[in-house]
């Protein structure tokens, strides 16, 4: 089988660019992961990333390759083809010292299915040499493909990484798949036993944010709830699944583009005060300072209707500003940033006040005088 004729044209050049590039690596090159993936599912690829059997930094050297950084203790390097960025690794095997600690490189320029053993699921872990067009797949991973099945690779996996879960909920809902028996018993086990105490906490919120980032991460989101994951780096969360959907009701209303930061605000988040308001200025006041994902998760926490009425008014501004009052006479200071305030109070308690910006010079000369 030849997966590379389903790449798109720039891809297969980039790839005959890095196979021609240095004879003595030939054979050592492969494509992995994700992208070997993609192609024998027939969906488009992204990007492509390369995998040698060996030194990569020694390989782009010898291969005089644009070598943009490097990255010894993983003996990963990046490279400019084309315009383009590569990342190219070398097969290695890593090491957890701890329960979702970050991972520990013990050897690198390992036999490829010693680096594919140390990878999440079956179905990410098969490679392709990009030099024989050969598939290597010790783990099945295209028969659970054809079955759409998530099989983890051994018992220990997601004690080792916890984030291999939401991983698994993500490739779930984006193809459709089941997790195993096995696998599924392997995650109520972590949940169940898992000690955080060395948990790489800025790698959970990576993986959330890119998770909670597309059309089906709602999805996700109740699969979280029902299964308890949220106790790998939450002692509790207050979220229901059933209130989901009104999250992404308050999400539409206040325009809310990142709904990764939403998702995770609204599993960590426990309450909110909510206040009495006497006027529109009072509400403007209190809800000035909040973005859009404050105000889309205080609205879905109380359902207050004022942050709603807030949207009316929240972009209202004087039409007139600091340099027209001090050609007005009024000297720059506090002065004039209290003139200001009053003219903002005056227009979010009656929209129609001024109408004009003389409007706001006369209201100011009416109750003002230049000291």
């Amino acid at each position: 089988m030849n997966l590379l004729a389903k790449l798109p044209e720039k891809e297969r050049k980039i790839i005959d660019i890095i196979l021609n590039s240095c004879d003595e690596y030939k054979g050592k090159i492969y494509i992995v992961g994700g992208v070997v993936r993609d192609l024998l599912m027939n969906k488009d690829v992204k990007d492509i990333d390369f995998l040698i059997e060996g030194n990569a930094i020694d390989f782009a050297k010898k291969a005089n390759l644009n070598i943009k950084s490097q990255h010894e203790p993983f003996c990963t390097v990046k490279v400019e083809i084309l315009d383009q960025e590569i990342d190219i690794a070398s097969t290695r095997i890593e090491t957890y010292q701890y329960m979702g600690a970050l991972p520990t490189v013990t050897q690198t320029g390992v036999n490829i299915n010693e680096d594919l053993k140390r990878r999440d699921y079956t179905i990410n872990s098969i490679a392709y040499n990009v030099y024989s067009n050969k598939i290597f797949d010790p783990f099945l991973g295209a028969k659970d493909i054809q079955n759409g099945i998530l099989k983890i690779l051994h018992k220990n996996s997601f004690l080792d990484d916890p984030t291999r879960i939401l991983r698994g909920l993500d490739f779930k809902h984006r193809f459709n798949f089941k997790f195993d028996k096995e696998t599924y018993f392997l995650i109520q086990k972590c949940i169940n036993n898992f000690n955080n105490e060395h948990l790489s906490i800025d790698r959970i919120y990576l993986t959330l944010n890119k998770i909670f980032s597309f059309s089906y991460s709602s999805k996700i989101l109740e699969d979280i709830l029902d299964d308890e994951i949220y106790k790998i780096w939450l002692n509790k969360t207050e979220l229901k699944k059933t209130e989901i959907k009104k999250l992404d009701e308050a999400k539409t209303i206040f325009g809310v583009e990142e709904q990764n930061k939403l998702y995770i605000c609204a599993l960590e988040s426990f309450f909110y005060i909510k206040p009495k308001f006497n006027n529109n200025y009072e509400i403007y006041e209190f809800f000035k300072k909040f973005n859009n994902i404050q105000l889309a998760l205080y609205y879905f926490k109380t359902q207050d209707k004022n942050a709603v009425k807030y949207l009316e008014f929240k972009d209202t501004k004087p039409l007139i500003n600091g340099h027209d009052l001090k050609a007005l006479g009024f000297k720059q200071g506090e002065f004039i940033g209290r003139i200001l305030k009053s003219i903002l109070k005056e227009k979010v308690l009656n929209t129609n006040v001024f109408q004009t910006k003389d409007d706001e010079i006369e209201y100011v000369l009416k109750n003002y005088s230049p000291e």
